[in-house]
C-alpha cells in the first residue's frame, strides 16, 4: 500500500459503523444475499473488504492511480472483488447493480451541475430495477458554520508520528469548497501535500436531481448510527434511493 493509502486509512472514519448501516440499509430494503455492489470512488478499497466479508460480488472503481492500485494490491487474493480504474463519467454499465455507493464524497468531486447530473443518470441505468443507490457527502451548509480554517490531528504509521494540518477556504463565487491536506512525518525531512476541490451541493439540490433521474424512495440519514430516516442536522448527508422495479435478489 502506498503512503497516500496509509494516510488516508490512518486519519479516515473506521467502516465498522458504515459496514453495519450498509448492511441494515440492504436488509431494510429486501436485498440481503448474493447482491452485485458498486462502490464508486473506492479509494484504497476499504468499503470493498468489507462487502465482499458480506459474501457480496464487489466492484470498486476509483480515479486516483496511487489509491486505484492499492485497491488492486487489496484485493489481489479477493476474487469476488473487481477494482476498475474510472469515474463516474466511466459508468457505462446498465442494469448491473443491486447496490451502488459513494462514500466519503466522492460525488463531491463532480465540480459541474450538469456532470452531476450525468453522474446520477449513470448510477440510474448502471442499477437494475429495484436496485439501490447510497451517497455520502459532506453537509457544507454545517461546515461553513462550524469549522475553523485550520485544523490539526495526529495519529501514527509504523510507530512514526504523523501531524496532519488541514486548510479550508471556500471559493464562494463558483460555490467550491478547497481542502488543502498537509501530512507531516515526525524526526523525517518529509512532507505529503494533497489539494481536493469538492463542490458544495446542498439537501435540497441533491434530492432534486434525484428525482429528475426517476429514483423512488428518497431517505435522508443525519449519520451511520441511526437506523430510521431522519432530517439532516450534522456535518453528513446520507442518502438513499431506489430504482423503480422488482429486484430479482
Amino acid at each position: 500500500m502506498s503512503l497516500q493509502a496509509d494516510l488516508y486509512t490512518e486519519f479516515d472514519t473506521d467502516p465498522t459503523n458504515i459496514t453495519a448501516f450498509i448492511w441494515w440499509l440492504t436488509k431494510k430494503s429486501g436485498l440481503s444475499r448474493n447482491l452485485r455492489v458498486l462502490d464508486m470512488g473506492c479509494g484504497p478499497g476499504r468499503m470493498l473488504m468489507e462487502y465482499a466479508r458480506l459474501g457480496w460480488h464487489v466492484t470498486g472503481m476509483e480515479p486516483d492511480p496511487d489509491f486505484y492500485a492499492s485497491a488492486k494490491q487489496a484485493a489481489a487474493h479477493h476474487p469476488s472483488i473487481t477494482v476498475k480504474h474510472g469515474s463516474f463519467e466511466d459508468l457505462i454499465e446498465e442494469h448491473a447493480y443491486d447496490l451502488i455507493t459513494a462514500i466519503n464524497d466522492p460525488f463531491a468531486y463532480v465540480l459541474d451541475i450538469p456532470k452531476r447530473r450525468e453522474a446520477l443518470g449513470r448510477v440510474y441505468r448502471a442499477l437494475k430495477p429495484g436496485g439501490l443507490m447510497f451517497l455520502e457527502v459532506k453537509n457544507f451548509l454545517y461546515k461553513l458554520f462550524y469549522d475553523q480554517p485550520i485544523k490539526e490531528e495526529f495519529g501514527k504509521i509504523d510507530h512514526r508520528r504523523i501531524a496532519h494540518v488541514m486548510q479550508q477556504e471556500i471559493d464562494f463565487h463558483n460555490a467550491r469548497w478547497i481542502c488543502r491536506d498537509e501530512y507531516i512525518v515526525e524526526g523525517e525531512n518529509r512532507t505529503v501535500s494533497k489539494t481536493h476541490t469538492l463542490a458544495i451541493i446542498t439537501l435540497p439540490e441533491l434530492m432534486y436531481f434525484i428525482e429528475q433521474q426517476g429514483f423512488e424512495q428518497i431517505e435522508t440519514y443525519p449519520d451511520y448510527g441511526v437506523r430510521d430516516p431522519q432530517p439532516i442536522n450534522g456535518r453528513l448527508i446520507l442518502i438513499s434511493a431506489r430504482k423503480p422495479g422488482d429486484s430479482d435478489i
